[in-house]
């Protein structure tokens, strides 16, 4: 290990936001997690062959336990196993409600193995349609889906004949699938120039397709060779914040996403997702969402295959895997490596704290950590000797104004349409 990579890592372990260095350095010890991730990943590439999605994972823990680590352990595993992969935290700019914020952030921040640029522009650049090793299966797709926008193969055919010739028409189709559609106008004059003005009858994107977007993507991936595409969602319990409505419309998309919605399916797409461990007593129980939801949308919007799907999505957080507490090997071993990294990064030998704190299941992987950087930092810099105090940290569940933005398409559209 170079000094670089160690001081990396550490002010990662500092930040609490674990990054490349840290998950390669410090790999989650919890294998029992990383199996069914795994089995995911191979569920997922033997699901093209009968066109099934593989259910995804959905993690529960409290805060400082280690979610975000795993995921970006995942992501490390599903790179090395070949898929495309993208990693969102929901936010007020990705709220889950929101699927197509959500798509243009998972494009957004897609990476491909061995790639070190966005996916979409790496892979377009060198995508060759004659020898792109699943492009026939991705292009009899888009002209045969029933009910699918023919805006689809309408912009994969132009990549096809003009992608690699037009720098600027690539980079607008490029567009259109993150999700930035193309004017009518303009897409028009494109096909016209390549002889297909009357073969694709385009207009405005259609409604409803935003979970086609989603298999075209990960179909395109495919086709150019990879496995799959891989999501991986932080910070499900924003969804709390929500009001009723969109938290109804989140837990259908979760089910969607997750590929445990009854006629939903994206081949191709495995999705992690990760969640505070009380959210169900608070949320699904506490708010009553497990009544509320399915009334809202079933009984006051008339649709009941939606609330089927939210329920769906309420079970899905019910059976959530925990992330278990550290044990005291656990915890042992983590500080012997966390221990070398500070050696290794400063040069210098930092005083041993392994009998500072008892063993407490209470006390998340996280407080140690930072606690034992922050008391080497003062011994190293200070001559100080500190003695770490924390408390815990209150996750509010109440719902915010702030957070219950207007979704890219009405709400009542969405109901509607589903």
């Amino acid at each position: 290990m170079d000094k670089l990579t160690c001081r990396r890592a550490l002010e990662a372990l500092r930040a609490g936001v674990p990054n490349r260095d840290v998950v390669r350095l410090l790999a989650p010890l919890q294998p029992e997690i990383e199996t069914r991730f795994r089995a995911l990943l191979d569920d997922t590439t033997n699901g093209w062959a009968e066109q099934q999605q593989a259910p995804g994972l959905l993690l529960g823990g409290g805060f400082g336990s280690g979610k975000s680590h795993q995921l970006e352990y995942f992501r490390h595993l599903a790179l090395e196993s070949n898929f495309v992969c993208s990693s969102i935290v929901l936010s007020k700019e990705t709220p889950l409600y929101d699927l197509n914020k959500v798509y243009r952030s998972c494009v957004e921040s897609a990476v491909a193995p061995g790639k070190n640029g966005p996916a979409m522009v790496e892979i377009t650049s060198t995508y060759d349609t004659n020898r792109a090793p699943h492009y026939v299966d991705l292009f009899q797709w888009v002209h045969k889906e029933p009910d699918l926008d023919p805006r689809f193969a309408a912009t994969l055919l132009l990549f096809e004949r003009q992608g690699g010739q037009d720098e600027d028409l690539r980079e607008r189709i490029i567009e259109e699938w993150t999700g930035y559609p193309m004017k009518v106008s303009d897409l028009r004059a494109a096909l016209r120039a390549v002889g297909e003005g009357a073969t694709y009858k385009v207009g405005t994107p259609m409604r409803g397709q935003i979970i086609r977007r989603f298999e075209f993507l990960s179909r395109f991936f495919r086709s150019a060779g990879y496995s799959g595409w891989v999501v991986l969602l932080d910070e499900t319990e924003m969804v709390s914040r929500y009001s009723l409505r969109q938290r109804g419309l989140a837990y259908a998309h979760l089910a969607q996403l997750g590929g445990q919605a009854r006629g939903t399916t994206i081949p191709g797409l495995a999705c992690v997702f990760t969640i505070t461990d009380d959210y169900a007593g608070q949320v699904i129980y506490g708010k009553d969402d497990i009544k509320k939801v399915p009334a809202r949308l079933g009984g006051e919007f008339g649709n009941d295959a939606l609330a089927a799907q939210a329920q769906t999505g309420m079970r899905m957080i019910e059976r959530a895997i925990d992330l278990k507490a550290p044990s005291a090997d656990y915890i042992f071993v983590t500080y012997q490596q966390v221990h070398d990294l500070y050696r290794t990064a400063y040069d210098w030998s930092p005083p041993d704290l392994s009998d500072r704190k008892e063993y407490a299941l209470t006390t998340r992987m996280r407080q140690y950590v930072r606690s034992w950087i922050n008391s080497w930092d003062l011994r190293r810099l200070y001559d100080y000797d500190a003695n770490t105090v924390t408390d815990s940290v209150a996750i509010s569940y109440d719902e915010d104004a702030d957070l219950q933005v207007e979704s890219s398409e009405d709400d009542e559209g969405i109901i509607n349409r589903l």
